[in-house]
């Protein structure tokens, strides 16, 4: 008989003029870890999970993001008169998912051969907000409440500017005036936060505005940080201390 815990924790942040909800609660229960994130109304259900065992015969870390739209998320159904079932990854999904990678891998430990997937399952859209930074925030989420080893937590933010101001979290309709859409990741060491990932689309944005965004941004990526950090100390477990297999095999064999 397996006892699980009745867990429904709800905690809340405004953040860019809107509400930042993460709910923890019993949903993928076999998962490491779950958690439901909403921006606006918005809402990304984000899981990980880890193998027990190690993935023999490789040099490299096993990592797989995997992040979902449903049709439902926008109130759609999509396909045949007789198909209702989902499609193949959109290219927006296909980006989504390697923006996650981008920011989270190389905060696991080197050596760890140990498979792990993080899904991220946007369950409705506003309209509003993209549900990219959701995600990445809820990656980071379970990946810091789950036993999994990983230097987390991260913080994501989106940057835009219109008329020479900049605008946090811009909607899709600021994103189309902007002249500038800068997703900036960071992480905090000693205080101070630490920019992990860059990346920008913009119309002749010179040197000195990205780097006064960023400097813009970051009070906001330690508002996340901080918020990330007060969940991880009420309902985060503790991590596990795993093995490391050698980065380099060939020469361990020598």
């Amino acid at each position: 008989e397996i006892f699980i815990k009745e867990m429904n924790e709800k905690f809340k942040l405004e953040i860019g003029d809107r509400n930042l909800q993460i709910e923890i609660k019993n949903l993928a229960e076999m998962a490491a870890a779950s958690g439901l994130v909403q921006y606006g109304d918005t809402l990304v259900l984000g899981t990980v999970v880890m193998s027990k065992q190690e993935r023999e015969g490789i040099d490299f870390f096993p990592l797989t993001i995997d992040y979902e739209e449903r049709y439902y998320a926008a109130g759609k159904i999509l396909g045949s008169r007789y198909i209702r079932r989902e499609s193949r990854p959109s290219d927006e999904a296909i980006l989504t998912s390697r923006l996650i990678d981008r920011a989270i891998r190389p905060r696991f430990p080197e050596g760890l051969r140990r498979e792990v997937q993080i899904v991220a399952t946007c369950l409705s859209w506003d309209r509003e907000n993209d549900p990219d930074i959701i995600g990445l925030i809820a990656a980071s989420l379970v990946l810091s409440l789950s036993n999994i080893p990983w230097s987390g937590p991260i913080a994501t933010v989106r940057i835009g500017q219109i008329n020479n101001e900049f605008i946090l979290n811009p909607t899709y309709e600021q994103r189309e005036k902007s002249n500038l859409d800068l997703v900036i990741t960071g992480v905090e060491k000693k205080g101070e936060i630490l920019i992990n990932m860059l990346e920008a689309e913009a119309e002749e944005a010179p040197e000195d505005i990205i780097l006064k965004a960023v400097d813009w941004a970051k009070p906001y990526l330690k508002k996340l940080i901080d918020f990330q950090n007060q969940i991880i100390e009420k309902v985060g477990k503790e991590k596990i201390k795993i093995e490391e297999t050698p980065t380099d095999l060939e020469l361990e064999k020598e």
